[in-house]
């Protein structure tokens, strides 16, 4: 699956991990089940789920190796559905929704919508989570300029009187998309736009949610694809564009407790554990800003990223990086002869922040956020340099072979 499927399908977080999933399977890893015992092997591929949004996998190359560890989140900034109840209008029925995220509201009007999630059936076994995605568009039309003749000078939305989306006849949500018998749900309504490449050299890739899947597909490609030095850890959260606040967030103490399982499957006690992590590095991949060319502005007035122009490093105090964990990975972007550029947010304005700082303060690891450069971020479509996709892939790929002698 090349990265424009993977962004197409991968509707919400449950299906960037059954995606997730399915390429892993392919590649031989096999799944931790984390009710048993787990038998670790040097060499050994594997993986585990958490809510069915968030996935985490491994690799061991030399089970007395150092830790290395690429981070990314499943989840996009979209409308989630309330409920199951429909809402009158005089064209139809409507889905009551709220707003997951930052998302930008306009970016949703009239353009082709899908609903997607998980719903809860119960069966013989028991409540089954199912991945269901409905087999019609939805939309929601936006007020005309005769109607709202001061919409191109100011414009503002509500989201529960004009962001519910259009869908017509139906008892309810359930029944619409063909589970009427449904115990509950988490849907999602999500930009059902195809990713297409644009600009007269096919430059720039324009699709939903590049934050932050173009950063789980670099993190799974780099695991599956990597030869590891030692052990090698993919975690894709879900949840950090609301906070990171559950079980399968990164604030969870998941990722701790799953690293601790792996160390004493191996054979490895606490000292061996701490100097794993105090020698490993950690990469927290989410995306950043590139200079937009009718704003350039809003960029520092000195460090600037670009489209195409390789790893971006993000520097601010709401990031982990720091002197010693950008030198780190300079260092393996050098020797791989992958670019990189360095990220500074404009002094004057806020900076968003993501996963770096929650792993880094759980597991005291040296921790580097990094990204791609891109525009129109938490927007329904968002762009980003075409040719970086690989280059990120590269990236995680290299931090995985990579010993500690060659980090730095």
């Amino acid at each position: 699956m090349d990265i424009r499927e993977f962004l197409e399908t991968s509707y919400t977080a449950y299906h960037a991990v059954g995606n997730a999933e399915e390429r892993l399977v392919g590649e031989g890893f096999v799944e931790l089940d984390p009710g048993a015992e787990w038998e670790i092997k040097e060499g050994g591929k594997y993986y585990c789920k958490v809510n069915g949004s968030a996935i985490f996998a491994i690799r061991i190359g030399k089970a007395d190796g150092d830790l290395t560890i690429a981070c990314a989140h499943t989840d996009s900034p979209c409308l989630k559905v309330k409920g199951k109840a429909l809402l009158d209008s005089p064209e139809g029925k409507r889905i009551n929704v709220e707003k997951y995220g930052g998302l930008i509201l306009y970016s949703m009007l009239d353009i082709p919508l899908r609903i997607a999630g998980r719903v809860l059936v119960r069966t013989e076994r028991g409540v089954e989570s199912r991945l269901v995605k409905s087999d019609f568009s939805v939309n929601i039309p936006s007020l005309c300029i005769h109607h709202n003749p001061d919409v191109n000078d100011k414009f503002a939305l509500n989201v529960q009187s004009d962001m519910l989306p259009l869908l017509g006849d139906a008892e309810d949500v359930y029944t619409a998309i063909g589970v009427p018998d449904a115990l509950d749900a988490d849907l999602y309504v999500v930009p059902d736009v195809k990713p297409y490449l644009s600009g007269k050299e096919g430059k720039y890739l324009v699709s939903p949610r590049i934050d932050n899947l173009t950063s789980v597909y670099a993190c799974i490609e780099g695991i599956v694809t990597a030869e590891p030095a030692g052990i090698a850890v993919a975690a894709c959260f879900d949840n950090e564009e609301i906070g990171s606040g559950t079980k399968q967030g990164a604030e969870s103490a998941f990722l701790p407790e799953l690293l601790h399982r792996v160390m004493t499957a191996l054979g490895r006690d606490e000292a061996s554990y701490a100097k794993a992590r105090r020698d490993g590095l950690v990469l927290s991949v989410d995306n950043g800003h590139a200079v937009h060319p009718a704003h350039p502005e809003k960029s520092d007035v000195a460090e600037k990223v670009y489209f195409n122009g390789g790893i971006v490093i993000k520097h601010h105090a709401n990031y982990a990086t720091d002197g010693l964990s950008s030198a780190k990975i300079k260092a393996i972007l050098l020797d791989a002869g992958i670019p990189y550029q360095d990220y500074y947010n404009r002094s004057d304005l806020r900076c968003g922040g993501t996963l770096g700082l929650l792993v880094a303060k759980q597991l005291v690891m040296s921790v580097a956020d990094i990204g791609l450069a891109q525009l129109a971020m938490h927007s329904a479509v968002e762009t980003v340099g075409s040719e970086d996709i690989a280059r990120m892939t590269g990236c995680i790929r290299a931090l995985f072979a990579a010993s500690k002698e060659n980090r730095l």
